[in-house]
């Protein structure tokens, strides 16, 4: 289990994006499960591919003699003629990318979020276990009340999803408003994860490590357009939120504070090691 420290140093040091809202940070739960509290920061890269050659040298000896020599040493060694073809390369294939959908395309997926996060904010360990696909990676019900203490509920959940490359794997980004206790405003938030399918063909949040390939796959979807669109819609309502009401933002620049001094705190480790 990742400790707190580390999943802030990981969402600070790794992801290319500034911050809508640190807040959600503090109700996610550390159990590989990425949580976009940023605003997109975007720098498209070009990608240059060099072409191929193919390039052949034939390499001769000299012949060295009178004519009458040339001639009889053509007429007894037939020179086949010499045609280069040139080598196919294969093009890798590309990976699939699929559009966003709204919520409401995935009736299962809704489902799957509204329970997590009740079961979340009630401590629901059993229901927690039920919804992971690995059951193991739930934390402890002392360690979700440190997490959700001052959380009332969650509201206004909406799944925005992508089909990931495997049949029956998603990539969800999800919406949502975090009621604080004794904050009027609710704070908007954008959490991401990766659902699969599971031997009881129920979909699951996915509480695994990622190999490599998959890793990358997972983090490049947030360069796509209609996430980026998704992010900014966060971010804008992130802001009208923290305008609107001062105790919303005194706390968000409180966690702001202790996130700031945690990661530096984790560098400093990290350096000495």
């Amino acid at each position: 289990m990742k400790s707190v420290k580390r999943v802030f140093k990981e969402i600070i040091m790794k992801l290319k994006y500034k911050k809508i809202i640190l807040l959600t940070t503090m109700s996610t739960m550390g159990i590989g499960i990425l949580t976009l509290s940023v605003s997109q920061d975007r720098s498209k890269a070009e990608e240059k591919t060099a072409p191929t050659m193919l390039s052949s040298e034939v390499l001769s000896d000299d012949i060295s003699g009178d004519n009458e020599t040339l001639m009889a040493a053509e007429k007894a060694i037939a020179t086949p003629e010499l045609t280069l073809t040139p080598t196919a390369i294969p093009s890798p294939t590309p990976v699939p990318v699929y559009p966003i959908e709204k919520a409401g395309t995935y009736p299962e997926i809704d489902s799957l979020f509204e329970a997590y996060y009740t079961a979340k904010n009630n401590r629901d360990i059993e229901t927690l276990k039920s919804i992971l696909s690995d059951p193991s990676k739930v934390e402890s019900e002392e360690q979700l009340q440190t997490k959700t203490e001052y959380i009332e509920d969650y509201r206004n959940i909406k799944t925005y999803t992508k089909k990931a490359e495997k049949e029956g794997t998603y990539i969800v980004y999800v919406y949502h408003e975090i009621k604080f206790t004794s904050i009027n405003t609710p704070a908007p938030g954008l959490a991401k994860f990766y659902v699969v399918t599971g031997e009881d063909n129920k979909l699951k949040i996915y509480s695994g490590d990622m190999d490599g390939n998959l890793k990358t796959y997972f983090d490049e979807r947030n360069n796509d357009e209609d996430v980026v669109a998704l992010i900014e819609m966060t971010d804008e309502k992130s802001s009208k939120a923290v305008e609107k009401d001062e105790d919303l933002k005194n706390f968000w620049e409180s966690i702001d504070a202790m996130t700031s001094k945690s990661a530096s705190d984790s560098a400093e480790g990290d350096s000495t090691e």
